[in-house]
């Protein structure tokens, strides 16, 4: 280029062909150039891709677990709603427990409820759902007892059979149903027949639902092989309801009294 402007000659050959000779190496080096950063470009898109992706992860779950424990809060609602819908006047006077605990060894069938004889709780309270009759209180501290279900095979209920009002007495078996362990007729005993509470334990209060019988089998020594499914749902025991007062007076017909109060609690 000096000896161009210096001596006026044409250098345009050495001009094309220091170009034509860096040419390639420039194109090298703007693509290099370019597509570092281009990858550099989206290798930080993809970590506030990244980043988005895990906050809005995180804000879902959250949102997941809040209508989760809504969901909950509702069904709880309802089901306090039950409980607390439960006639005084039929049942006694009662207070709602939360159960708390399952016997782990399955040695025994009971369960531990959140109060106790600070809340008027006294060994042999009845507990019961609005389904049926759950088992009775076999021991009580100040602030939680322990609840013998009915299933328990050291358990024993006095019970009258519908419609023709058979006294009886029905256990636990450790299992899921209960048999007939006493009756004084068994002869017209069949399937579907509906048994409640007799109150001649001094336990349940007259008139509670208990269960349904499930099969009838054949004689067994003086007695028929007698089934019984419970009214209740043992695997899904909640909110109950312990009856700590009795009711003051018994109904001669207490099927013919709802166990529900007609107003909204």
């Amino acid at each position: 280029m000096s000896i161009q402007t210096t001596h006026r000659f044409d250098t345009g050959f050495l001009r094309g062909w220091i170009l034509d000779s860096l040419s390639p190496a420039e194109k090298i080096v703007d693509r290099t150039l370019h597509g570092t950063g281009s990858i550099w470009d989206r290798y930080f898109a993809l970590l506030h891709v990244y980043d988005d992706n895990q906050r809005l992860q995180q804000e879902l779950d959250s949102l997941k677990m809040e209508v989760a424990r809504q969901r909950e809060d509702v069904l709880e609602a309802a089901r306090l709603r039950k409980l607390l819908g439960i006639d005084e006047s039929v049942v006694g006077k009662n207070v709602v427990v939360r159960v708390i605990g399952r016997d782990p060894t399955q040695s025994h069938q009971s369960v531990t409820i959140d109060k106790g004889r600070s809340h008027g709780i006294q060994p042999d309270s009845a507990v019961m759902t609005p389904d049926g009759i759950v088992g009775r209180v076999i021991s009580a501290g100040n602030y939680s007892a322990v609840v013998q279900l009915i299933l328990d095979s050291q358990s024993g209920v006095g019970i009258l059979v519908m419609p023709n009002r058979r006294v009886g007495v029905i256990k636990g078996n450790g299992g899921n149903e209960l048999d007939l362990d006493y009756i004084d007729d068994d002869s017209d005993l069949k399937v579907g027949d509906e048994m409640i509470t007799s109150g001649e334990d001094r336990i349940y209060p007259k008139g509670l639902p208990v269960g349904v019988i499930s099969s009838v089998g054949p004689q067994r020594g003086l007695m028929k092989t007698v089934r019984i499914r419970p009214k209740v749902d043992f695997g899904r025991l909640e909110e109950l309801l312990c009856i700590i007062e009795k009711p003051k007076s018994v109904d001669p017909n207490p099927m013919d009294r709802p166990l529900m109060s007609s107003q909204n609690p």
